[in-house]
């Protein structure tokens, strides 16, 4: 009797597959698959019935159909296959069928706005991809629109080619090229870091050396997949235990971050990974009174990474979600970055945060000097490394090992470490290459700051010229160029971004001579300010406006922003205005907002006029500006709005109406003037 193909692949994975499964992830899920066919991997959360349920058996089946379409199409080994995909059991179905023909994927987010697809057509332009796998809906889209490049991949839209003979793979080996890893900074000049299978393979491993996982993990994830940290810690983990992974779609998170703990809650969750903004936001934008709908005591491990893991964060989720059973045992800090795949260093399960103070003025000298708890700066440990080659703190500028007392740069080695950049082999030498003064290599050179304590990594700061926001890594110079024509005051060329330990962006802008309006550039600083926030969605802390000459530069001409940072704290001036956006003074302004409108509301004269003040009232304090420079017919994005905002206008509106209202509304309804209409009309 002719074997079906999933018999053909239990068979393989009882002879060849049951070697890879030492080695690599497809491997390993062959196994999985062959041992428990029917064990659900995946479920895919549907907002309008049960969530659509995908088995190892599925996963492996319909795989192998793509790997055959691959092969169909003439990829070669090695060829790269860029995937986007919306939500949904497509990408991962993809990626395997990728590994399966020996393929390397390239992740690519879906171009749902022009930044995305800016972003998307640098990636496939630099990849040189010989096929795009992706849905019907959005080949459609492509096909219609293009993403602003001279020529798209082949597009293969996977639900309407005809059947393929499906591949089984009989040869998948560490040293395959699995993933292009772009880094999720660069928009214009993106890097892709080559992943190999056994890269993979031993990131999974580091993952588990800090879960240390004894029985069945159910992993909830809301991350994006073409992220590092949501392909690997959200997608790929708890498949490659053979365990269930419940998936949000990240803009489900970022209009209701309610569904995310629900989703731990009602699923009994027992892992789930984000950023520490994702923590701030759970407690900023969750009403007080849907908290005793939740039950989080299955919550085992919450790993917090991606960005700088901040104590009072920390402290702040333990303090609302205590009482709905979260133990802060559970978080678990980590630190990682995509040149090393992802996870550097993190935490024991079940320990908590570990936390040390330390005097801030011997911080900023370089130098590791512990005092008492409750006195200087508190610092969050990282946890020990969990790479196989551990990490190196080193002089940067010398390669000197530094002593334990001193802060250097972190330096990474392990089987997990990325093969370099795609296609850039002077940048993947410096970065990927590195040797210290003694001869001790190759290291990835990480470009953040930090020490070790007790065996595990604190991280200080960074060297490398990168912001990190809200789970996104942006390049400095990106952020610059984005407000370069702001205002005709600006100096071409001369803006420093720059991130402080805490979090803060700050902005150094030189001036041309005699350019200020009689208002001392109080305009320009909130135009540079408003032109970010719209172009990128950061929110500046403080834009200083300096003198020519202020910036600093290497003797090569490269900008030397930390140092220019530095010198304004320690030089007179240099500075033409010190401006900051004064969050305290527009809290109050939303504040009195609300206020107005509930009092209309209950006066019963709240008509669509009403509802219009309040709307234009609460945008123009949180972007900045007056009220009567916010257009009514501006959709939210283009006002400057940010999707944390978004969640904060929603809880105002309902403090005013007293009722609940969906985040959803404010998407399905971009701009003031539609959603005041629909507002009146609805409480009428």
């Amino acid at each position: 009797m002719t074997q079906s193909l999933f018999e053909q692949c239990v068979a393989r994975a009882e002879g060849a597959a049951a070697a890879l499964a030492s080695q690599t992830v497809p491997g390993r899920v062959l196994a999985h698959a062959a041992a428990r066919p029917d064990k659900a991997c995946y479920f895919f959360h549907n907002p309008a019935g049960p969530p659509d349920v995908l088995s190892f058996e599925d996963l492996v089946a319909r795989a192998s159909h793509v790997a055959g379409v691959l092969t169909a199409a003439g990829c070669s080994h090695g060829a790269r296959v860029a995937l986007i995909f919306e939500h949904g059991p497509g990408f991962v179905i993809a990626l395997f069928g990728a590994f399966f023909a020996g393929c390397a994927a390239v992740p690519v987010a879906v171009p749902t706005n022009e930044t995305k697809r800016t972003r998307a057509g640098a990636i496939l332009a630099e990849a040189d991809c010989a096929v795009l796998l992706t849905s019907p809906a959005i080949a459609k889209t492509l096909a219609e629109d293009g993403i602003g490049i001279a020529a798209l991949p082949p597009i293969i839209a996977l639900d309407t080619v005809d059947r393929a003979a499906s591949v089984i793979p009989d040869r998948i080996v560490p040293e395959d090229v699995a993933i292009i890893q772009y880094t999720s900074g660069s928009t214009g000049h993106p890097r892709g870091v080559v992943v190999t299978q056994g890269a993979l393979y031993a990131q999974m491993c580091a993952i588990d050396l800090c879960l240390r996982s004894e029985s069945e993990e159910r992993v909830v994830t809301w991350l994006p997949p073409e992220h590092d940290m949501g392909l690997m810690g959200g997608l790929l983990f708890n498949l490659w235990r053979g365990d269930p992974t419940y998936v949000l779609a990240p803009e489900s998170f970022i209009r209701r971050p309610y569904l995310w703990l629900d989703t731990i809650s009602k699923w009994r969750g027992t892992v789930s990974v984000a950023p520490n903004f994702a923590f701030d936001l759970c407690v900023r934008g969750i009403p007080a009174d849907r908290l005793k709908s939740l039950d989080l005591s299955s919550w085992r491990v919450a790993l917090n990474g991606a960005e700088p893991v901040q104590p009072e964060t920390l402290a702040r989720f333990a303090d609302v979600f205590k009482p709905v059973g979260f133990d802060p045992q559970c978080f678990l800090p980590c630190y990682g970055l995509a040149e090393a795949t992802l996870l550097v260093s993190g935490a024991a399960r079940g320990g908590g945060a570990t936390t040390h103070w330390f005097d801030p003025e011997a911080l900023e000298a370089g130098r590791v000097v512990p005092l008492v708890a409750g006195t200087g700066r508190c610092l969050v440990s990282s946890g020990p490394v969990r790479t196989t080659g551990g990490v190196r703190i080193v002089e940067p500028e010398t390669g000197v090992p530094c002593r334990s007392d001193r802060i250097g740069e972190i330096w990474i080695a392990g089987e997990s470490v990325g093969s370099g950049y795609h296609d850039r082999p002077e940048e993947s030498v410096s970065t990927f290459g590195q040797f210290t003064a003694n001869g001790d290599g190759p290291y990835l050179r990480s470009g953040d700051l930090g020490f070790l304590l007790n065996d595990e990594l604190y991280v200080t700061g960074r060297i490398k010229d990168i912001v990190l926001w809200r789970g996104r890594t942006l390049h400095a110079a990106d952020l610059e160029l984005l407000i370069t024509g702001a205002d005709p005051a600006i100096r071409p060329g001369r803006i420093a971004a720059y991130q402080r330990d805490a979090g803060n962006v700050d902005l150094v802008v030189e001036i041309a001579q005699g350019r200020l309006g009689a208002d001392g550039g109080t305009g320009v600083a909130e135009r540079i300010w408003r032109d970010l926030m719209a172009g990128s969605g950061v929110d500046v802390a403080r834009v200083r406006l300096a003198r020519p000459g202020t910036l600093m530069w290497t003797s090569s001409g490269k900008l030397r922003r930390r140092d220019t940072h530095a010198r304004l704290e320690t030089e007179s001036g240099l500075l033409v205005l010190d401006w900051e956006p004064g969050p305290l003074r527009a809290r109050g302004a939303q504040i009195e907002a609300t206020r107005t409108l509930a009092g209309a509301i209950a006066q019963k004269s709240a008509g669509p006029g009403a509802y219009l003040r309040f709307l234009t009232d609460w945008v123009a304090a949180a972007v900045n500006c007056a009220p009567q420079d916010v257009d009514p017919h501006l959709p939210w994005a283009d006002q400057g709005m940010d999707s944390l905002m978004i969640t904060e206008i929603v809880v105002d509106l309902e403090q005013a109406v007293g009722r609940d209202i969906q985040p959803e509304l404010l998407f399905e309804i971009p701009t003031p003037s539609g959603l005041a209409l629909a507002l009146a009309q609805g409480s009428s």
